[in-house]
């Protein structure tokens, strides 16, 4: 299956995660909205990058992180 993601890409979402505490089982590429504080209309919050859904497998639990592949998240 062909990624959006470039190697680059990949690498960052690679060092951002520690492999030895956790699997990633997915990654998309991403935009973040939220519903507040009208929970009925949503907006972007302008953030953008890649959504990595994980393993933690000390805490045995998964979770999601949005990690910034482009450096936009620092301006």
């Amino acid at each position: 299956m062909p990624s959006v993601l470039s190697e680059n890409d990949k690498e960052t979402v690679k060092r951002t995660v520690p492999k030895s505490a956790n699997k990633i089982q997915a990654v998309a590429v991403a935009r973040l909205y939220v519903a507040y504080p009208n929970r009925q209309r949503w907006v972007y919050t302008g953030l953008q990058g890649a959504a990595v859904l994980a393993n933690d497998l000390v805490g045995n639990t998964f979770w999601i992180k949005m990690v910034d592949v482009a450096g936009s998240f620092e301006k």
